[in-house]
């Protein structure tokens, strides 16, 4: 498995091997105090014998800030575009609120729902909004399968069998 990383030029990844975004709440160079779900996300991936591109959208350095970096939503964006697979951990609270994400979910439901693969926890904070906007598209697109997955390793799961339908 190989994990693509800020630091890593979009255009280096190799798009031919099964490719899984993670995208959802990111924390920022001004949140030390807090850890990211993405650690526990990799080690499931690796348990998982996940052989494929991890595109995580974050620093290796946990204290560098992307503030000022306008280059990172462009290698976001050609990143998700050109994953198989965006898995949407959607593990909000008062401090990791993910804005980004809410727009990031919307945007891709649009464009090719069919890539996407969204969880959150029960717990997770004012999650309803997009719970109730993943559920009403489906029902307006006729999508029979409405799953909202409730732990990391479930969404894992989903995103891991939605890869092997997709590529093989």
């Amino acid at each position: 498995m190989k994990e693509i990383r800020y630091e890593t030029p979009i255009e280096n990844v190799d798009f031919t091997i099964p490719t899984v975004f993670l995208s959802g709440p990111t924390v920022r160079g001004h949140q030390p105090h807090l850890t990211s779900w993405r650690f526990e996300a990799i080690q499931l991936f690796h348990k998982h014998n996940f052989t494929g591109n991890l595109i995580v959208p974050e620093f290796t350095d946990k204290t560098k800030s992307d503030k000022y970096r306008y280059d990172i939503p462009i290698w976001e964006f050609n990143g998700l575009t050109k994953c198989d697979v965006i898995m949407f951990w959607i593990p909000r609270t008062k401090e990791l609120i993910g804005l980004t994400t809410n727009y990031e979910l919307g945007y891709w439901m649009g464009r090719d729902r069919s890539k996407v693969v969204y969880g959150r926890p029960n717990d997770a904070y004012r999650i309803a909004y997009l719970d109730i906007m993943w559920d009403e598209d489906a029902k307006r697109r006729g999508v029979k399968c409405l799953h909202i997955y409730n732990t990391l390793e479930r969404t894992i799961d989903a995103a891991i069998r939605k890869l092997t339908r997709l590529v093989g």
